[in-house]
């Protein structure tokens, strides 16, 4: 607006949709089935956050080289306009709309009906005039609102991504060798393997076998290219997504199947540690074991940005673990010479016999319709088993009702998994997603 131009020290492009619905929970469901659907055209979607993606672009190296970042934007009751990450302020629909246009270098792009307004909320009333080392501050108040409605699910993605493609890994498969050790001489003996956090895949490739099929799972994209590009079977899975729980009906497993990790529980915090446990609960349900590492101690230079140096104390993990029906039982680990203060250690999981007591909690009105349309198209048995574990779910969420993001990624995964779209008869773009990725 200022100069008709693009900003010179720019390096991506942002576009934002306006939704017209204004509860946060149907603005989310909303956000994944436009995911989905980008994912369906062939673009390589990163999700940040519920209303948050990333279009990745990458060379035939497949290096990212661009990227587009699609963000949604909601009016609420209260009379605010709504973009996060960023922007919250009082606007009226008519400031909004009917869009205008703005020329950009002589192309002419959708704008908002009052330029000024909105400039001014996602900037300040300054937006006129370049101030050298201008930096976009977000309210605080802003960042929780939209972090409670719509989450976070990129938590130290660019520290793993940056630390894969700087050192590939050869030093940190050295500094967790032990624990790999570790979980390499258990009794692992189901078909199928789980390797959460794979990193490159140094310990699913010393737990395949001719007789074992074993996935690096990770949620970096490098680690994962890494992984594939030793010979491994890989798969993406985000442990700070409930889709997360999909992945072994994604990946086919129809057998009892291991889930092992190490030290990834101690680094992914516990909102991505919540997922690892459920994932393990079903591993140990399908006839199968659940084992990790982590470290008892902090490293003597921990950083709250540096997930390597966290520690998990084994209370911590063992109280964590009772809340999804699992038992502990910890192995002390001979320490390297690099961890000989974090005091590493061996766990293995087993199911509680007594399983915590449930609560009688349901989900929206919206997901109960999704099962009925379901059983009248001869889905009763499968259904008979998304209700029990929807439920289950639903005894771990704190006050359901309230949590959006939690209703809107479960109504998702059921009509994903009972009402799928049918086949697109449109003309399709090649698939930019690399092989054996899939898109998020």
């Amino acid at each position: 607006m200022r100069d008709g131009s693009l900003l010179p020290h720019d390096d991506d492009a942002d576009i934002a949709y306006l939704s017209t619905f204004t509860q946060p929970a149907d603005v989310a469901i909303e956000a994944f089935s436009v995911g989905n659907r980008l994912a369906e055209l062939g673009y390589e979607v990163q999700r940040h956050s519920a209303t948050h993606m990333q279009l990745l672009f990458r060379d035939e190296a497949e290096v990212v080289i661009h990227y587009i970042d699609v963000f949604a934007a909601f009016f609420t009751s209260d009379g605010h306009i709504n973009q996060p990450f960023h922007v919250r302020g009082r606007m009226r629909v008519d400031q909004m709309l009917p869009f205008g246009t703005v020329s950009i270098e002589g192309a002419e792009f959708p704008a908002p009906a009052d330029t000024d307004r909105w400039l001014t909320l996602n900037y300040d009333e300054r937006w006129r005039e370049p101030i050298p080392g201008f930096v976009l501050q977000t309210p605080d108040e802003t960042r929780k609102l939209f972090d409670g409605w719509f989450g976070g699910f990129n938590f130290q993605r660019e520290f793993w991504d940056e630390r894969f493609i700087s050192q590939r890994m050869s030093e940190s498969e050295d500094t967790w060798k032990h624990g790999a050790d570790w979980i390499a001489a258990q009794n692992l003996t189901s078909p199928t393997l789980l390797d959460l956090g794979s990193g490159s895949g140094g310990l699913s490739a010393r737990l395949s076998s001719p007789r074992r099929r074993v996935i690096a799972c990770d949620y970096s994209s490098e680690a994962l290219y890494l992984a594939r590009m030793s010979g491994l079977e890989t798969s993406h899975v985000n442990l700070y997504r409930l889709n997360s729980l999909t992945a072994p009906r994604r990946l086919g497993i129809g057998t009892p199947f291991d889930v092992a990790s190490n030290h990834l529980l101690e680094q992914v915090g516990h909102l991505g540690r919540a997922n690892a446990f459920r994932l393990a609960r079903m591993a140990l349900r399908s006839g199968g074991s659940a084992v990790a590492t982590a470290y008892a101690n902090p490293a003597h230079d921990v950083n709250q940005l540096d997930p390597t140096t966290w520690h998990l104390d084994q209370s911590d993990l063992r109280a964590h673990a009772r809340e999804f029906g699992l038992v502990v039982e910890f192995t002390d680990l001979d320490p390297g010479p690099h961890e000989e203060d974090r005091a590493p250690y061996g766990v293995v999981f087993t199911l509680n016999t007594h399983p915590y007591q449930r609560k009688d909690l349901s989900v929206k009105q919206r997901l109960r319709q999704l099962f009925l349309r379901a059983r009248s198209r001869g889905n009763a048995a499968e259904l008979d088993t998304l209700r029990e574990r929807v439920s289950e779910l639903e005894t771990e969420l704190t006050d359901i009702r309230r949590d959006n993001l939690r209703v809107a990624e479960l109504i998702d995964l059921a009509e994903q998994a009972l009402m799928p779209t049918e086949p697109s008869t449109g003309p399709q773009r090649p698939r930019t997603v690399r092989p054996g990725q899939e898109a998020e």
